[in-house]
């Protein structure tokens, strides 16, 4: 997995801060002592009673040590000044919560509600985000299944009572505030229900898998208000969605995706379908087949959706369109194939931007600005509080649920600053040369896959407009490592590094899918051009850091938080 390090950029912060004068040490103080307002635990209070002895401790043990769920705000905290963080992050109603921390390990079943929920639900548990506490708890005897909703007031909690292969259950709701069932919408024999949403706190929409008619259920009357009708037989989780003030339904319908008016069932049109290669003269279009998670903004002007096509150039794209259903944004996303689900999309407040499984993409620049590691397996969706602050699993063995900042203001600093060759060690525009390791073998096809991965980084780096040349101060470095205990055939591996140094400042190992067949051909001389060409394609799509300032008056970017 990629891996950012953030020594050098402290190492230089600490230098500059040796010498500040008295001042800006005040400075310093207070945004410290925001942070420990802001987070409170042993640690934090231990440095609040020392904090002129503590503080070159603090600083250098933050960064490395201890990548706390609070490293977003806690580096970029370290690096704003006092007056600005007062101003930003700690104005957001959630910013005394962001110490919270549930219990939810990989097993644990996880609803989160629309933007700003004040509720969480974690299997039978509700808890209320900003009190740090336990509400409610659903009674034993009642199956939560694998498919469930929460009210944007966080009052009701539906689940359906089974799984994927469960037809004829029931849909149960709770009112979370008196613990007790309000309602219970009748299975169909032949079908599940893996859609539902609630609309103006009181209606219940389910839409079954076999599609044609979807139910609207009265949760305060406990009573079928209507059903929809839907030109389609097949209804998948995360192709069909329902705007904010309920007004118009989105789904996938065959080739494309379709919007009605709910109040009186009507189509409005459909969206433009993106094109399969934006980049090439070709007229064909993805299906809506392909689409895996659809949700409309928190203001109901626009859609957005997550297409994932093994079969197209750009395997996976983040489309989005305005209110009249054309296309504003095709972006590829730096994904692996198959990591994205009905649960990866989220929109951020504001228009500020999106977050696709735990990767936050700015609106402005299509690019991807902070990464939250998570679990190959976690497929839950994140929480989106307001446009700082995210409630999700973060870590890659992660066994709770966190509150994770987003330093925004230090984020538009830093995109800008990037494009100014003096501010970066890597940045467009910026030249790096390039070593493709082959444990010292040699023979015709290992010379050419030699080429072939050589190529692939170039071309990655020309998407992030940054030069290849030779003899530059830094490098990336692909190595073939040899084999292990741990690793029968050796591992792949992508890193970035700077002369004199043989700490990588970033780096990226293959995964095994990719990378078994390259090994084990180097092991015997004789790599294939398959086993090449899909370490290629890995490249093309992995995240590589596209600014590394050269200070730490900028954030590296995308920041990574573990």
């Amino acid at each position: 997995m990629s891996n950012f390090h953030f020594q050098k950029n402290m190492n230089d912060f600490l230098a500059k801060s040796s010498n500040i004068p008295g001042e800006t040490d005040q400075t310093l103080v207070k945004v410290l002592s925001l942070t420990i307002f802001a987070f409170p635990s042993p640690r934090w209070l231990c440095i609040i009673k020392n904090i002129d002895s503590l503080l070159p401790a603090f600083l250098h043990n933050l960064p490395m040590s201890r990548m706390i769920r609070t490293l977003a705000i806690a580096i970029v905290v370290l690096l704003l000044p006092a007056r600005l963080v007062v101003a930003q992050i700690s104005d957001s109603p959630w910013m005394l919560a962001s110490d919270i921390n549930i219990p939810a390990d990989q097993k644990a079943k996880i609803t989160v509600g629309p933007p700003g929920c004040p509720v969480v639900m974690v299997d039978r548990q509700a808890w209320h985000i900003k009190s740090k506490k336990v509400v409610q708890t659903i009674q034993d005897g009642w199956e939560i299944g694998d498919y469930r909703c929460l009210s944007a007031n966080g009052k009701y909690f539906a689940a359906f009572e089974g799984g994927t292969f469960d037809r004829g259950k029931d849909i149960n709701v709770w009112n979370l505030v008196t613990g007790e069932i309000v309602a219970t919408i009748p299975g169909k024999s032949s079908s599940i229900y893996p859609v539902m949403k609630i609309m103006y706190n009181r209606y219940l929409l389910a839409a079954p898998n076999t599609g044609e008619t979807l139910t609207i259920w009265d949760l305060e009357q406990d009573k079928k208000t209507r059903d929809v009708f839907v030109r389609t037989d097949r209804i998948e989780e995360g192709q069909l969605t329902v705007s904010p003030d309920g007004k118009y339904l989105a789904l996938c319908e065959g080739d494309k995706v379709s919007v009605m008016t709910l109040a009186d069932g009507r189509y409005a049109g459909n969206l433009a379908a993106p094109l399969r290669d934006p980049t090439s003269r070709s007229t064909w279009t993805l299906g809506a087949r392909d689409v895996k998670d659809l949700e409309f903004s928190p203001d109901g002007q626009e859609m957005a959706a997550i297409y994932s096509s093994y079969s197209s150039l750009n395997k996976q794209r983040l489309v989005v369109w305005n209110g009249q259903g054309q296309i504003t944004h095709d972006i590829p996303l730096n994904i692996p194939y198959g990591r994205l689900n009905a649960y990866c999309l989220s929109w951020l407040p504001d228009h500020k931007g999106w977050v696709i499984d735990g990767n936050v993409i700015d609106r402005e620049t299509k690019k991807i600005t902070v990464q939250f590691k998570r679990s190959r397996n976690d497929t839950d969706e994140i929480a989106v509080l307001d446009k700082y602050f995210l409630l999700g699993r973060f870590g890659e063995e992660a066994e709770s649920l966190t509150m994770i900042g987003l330093p925004w203001e230090e984020v538009e600093r830093s995109l800008e600053a990037m494009n100014t060759v003096e501010n970066a060690i890597i940045g467009p525009g910026v030249k790096l040369s390039l070593y493709v390791y082959m444990r010292g073998q040699r023979s015709e096809s290992i010379d050419k896959a030699r080429a072939t991965i050589g190529d692939a980084i170039v071309s990655r780096l020309k998407v992030d407009k940054m030069l290849y040349a030779p003899d530059q101060d830094a490098y990336f470095r692909f190595n073939a490592e040899p084999a292990s205990t741990e690793h029968q055939y050796g591992q792949l591996k992508l890193e970035l590094l700077l002369k004199g140094s043989d700490d990588p400042l970033w780096s990226h190992t293959f995964s095994s899918t990719s990378a078994s067949g390259f090994l084990q051909g180097l092991d015997k001389g004789d790599i294939t051009d398959t086993s090449a060409a899909a370490v290629a394609g890995e490249i093309s799509q992995v995240q590589i850091p596209y600014f590394m300032p050269r200070t730490a008056d900028f954030l590296p970017l995308p920041l990574v938080v573990h």
